[in-house]
């Protein structure tokens, strides 16, 4: 790490040196434009130019003006951004992800808090605009959504044998200034796998709380999936190289990072469940109404001046798609390697079709099943839907460069294969509208499968059909000397072997150089035989 930001104001102020922050004065209405003005960088700018937005006079649709400013597109809004929220170069993600799953530091606990300064509890929860109605939280899809939603919300929960916390980054609908749902679907996973170990054990509710404004590297590990067995705050302290200091909340024994801007604690009823959604989530498309979860509050806790952090998701691309793959990547790669399969050279999620959706699985291939291996490892873990493997040359983060592999470098006969996958009930393709996810016995669990495409080479093959490397570096010479409009080159751009280009065709390629290509039509006139049909 070459960086560290202790808290999200401290990053806020990073993003504003390094000229990716805005800062919006004027009124914004959050039910009606706070997120559609910042969603038109992500379908009208390219990524680089994308920005934080920061606004400083929040309303809302009643005309109620908040004193907390709402932070959007901070976390991920664009490679630079998370990046900068890492406290790294671009080009070192990978490295430090690397580190902080294979080293991980424990936290640590405080007893003072400044997401303690100011505590609501009782009675003043239930009253209108004293609970949840005092966070300005924004509605992410005006026209669509049912409710204002929390986007950047980390659900605590823990273990009940073995006090292990689980941090996950899960959508809360606002449903009164006391009650949140919680959408967590049916994998045993995370969060939901907790309330499936309370209600084994009996109980009847567990505590939860959900931070919101943790400092960066909390937030980058709560929305990556790491195993059950694994805490996201050890994974926290491995990104910054730091423990991250936790402190127990107000009204249960749970511990939240001591940081954080919003803190809002309660119980979660183990055998209750209520109606939740329509959404818009991250494939593309608004999540079905159904029953989910929803926790009761019995506390809010915050800074004296709090930060309200949102991440922007629903369509890709999208904050939360580059958010969720980057550290979705990271777990992959690692996945992969401790199967045995250190021939795995990187992992990479295509922004393009939206989170842990199209992931491709670079390999330096050893046997002939290694492609298919890796990509079943994936689909095992619920690590995409659609699953490439690529030869070592192919640029996993070039959509057109990984379809291009695809076309030329595997047959569906040989190379595709369906595999069975855990259930994924926010793909629109598996549950018809109106369906249910089964969770109130609504329905059947929809049936989720992955396509595997193993698009490695087969055997050796041909050189690219581009010019070799130093004349296309010749060409870049005498394309800056006319002084032609600035390029952003695509791999490959050069042609190189893949193993099949014998010795005679590289002489006559030369020949060619030379001038010299009468001597090759010369060679073959006098290899001339009988046409036979």
């Amino acid at each position: 790490m070459t960086a560290f930001w202790p808290t999200l104001a401290s990053y806020v102020e990073a993003l504003e040196r390094a000229g990716k922050l805005l800062r919006v004065t004027t009124p914004i209405n959050k039910d009606t434009e706070l997120h559609p003005l910042v969603r038109l960088q992500f379908r009208g700018l390219p990524e680089g130019k994308r920005k934080a937005f920061l606004f400083e006079n929040v309303i809302d649709s009643r005309g109620r003006r908040y004193d907390i400013p709402v932070l959007v597109g901070a976390l991920a809004g664009s490679a630079e951004i998370y990046a900068l929220g890492m406290g790294c170069a671009v080009e070192d993600i990978d490295n430090v992800w690397r580190q902080a799953l294979a080293e991980p530091v424990p936290p640590v606990e405080v007893k003072d808090a400044p997401c303690q300064e100011v505590v609501i509890t009782g009675a003043a929860l239930a009253a209108d605009g004293g609970g949840l109605g005092r966070l300005p939280i924004p509605i992410s899809t005006p026209g669509f959504d049912n409710a204002p939603y929390i986007t950047a919300g980390h659900w605590i929960t823990k273990h009940p044998d073995t006090g292990l916390h689980n941090v996950g980054n899960y959508r809360g609908m606002v449903k009164a200034e006391n009650r949140v749902g919680v959408l967590l679907g049916r994998l045993a996973w995370g969060m939901r796998w907790h309330i499936d170990k309370w209600r084994a054990k009996g109980a009847e509710r567990l505590p939860a709380a959900i931070v919101i404004g943790a400092p960066p590297h909390v937030t980058y590990a709560a929305v990556t999936r790491v195993p059950n067995d694994v805490c996201e705050y050890d994974v926290a302290g491995g990104l910054s190289g730091r423990p991250v200091e936790l402190v127990r909340c107000v009204t249960s024994d749970l511990m939240v990072p001591a940081q954080a801007e919003i803190v809002i604690e309660g119980t979660v009823p183990t055998a209750d469940v209520e109606m939740e959604g329509a959404f818009g989530e991250f494939p593309g498309y608004m999540a079905q109404r159904d029953y989910s979860f929803f926790m009761d509050v019995t506390a809010i806790t915050m800074r004296k001046k709090p930060i309200y952090l949102s991440i922007l998701s629903q369509m890709p691309p999208s904050e939360s798609s580059k958010m969720r793959n980057i550290g979705r990547a990271a777990a992959g790669l690692r996945l992969l390697r401790e199967a045995g399969m250190d021939n795995v050279l990187a992992v990479e999620y295509l922004e393009c079709a939206g989170s842990n959706a199209v992931a491709v699985v670079k390999l330096k291939k050893r046997d002939a099943g290694d492609g298919k291996a890796a990509l079943r490892i994936l689909a095992e873990s619920f690590m995409g839907k659609l699953l490439v493997a690529v030869d070592e040359d192919i640029n996993v983060k070039d959509a057109e460069n990984v379809l291009w592999a695809i076309a030329y470098r595997s047959q569906p006969y040989r190379d595709a294969e369906v595999a069975e996958a855990p259930p994924f009930p926010l793909d629109p393709a598996a549950v018809p509208p109106g369906a249910g996810r089964g969770l109130a016995g609504g329905g059947p669990p929809p049936r989720s499968t992955a396509l595997l495409i193993d698009a490695t080479m087969p055997w050796p093959y041909p050189p690219l059909s581009l010019p070799k490397r130093d004349y296309m570096e010749r060409a870049l010479d005498l394309w800056s000397s006319l002084q032609l409009p600035a390029l952003t080159l695509k791999e490959p751009w050069w042609g190189y072997s893949l193993g099949y280009w014998t010795e005679e065709e590289e002489q006559e390629a030369a020949l060619a150089m030379q001038g010299r290509h009468y001597e090759t039509g010369e060679k073959q006139k006098a290899g001339r035989r009988e046409f036979k049909d």
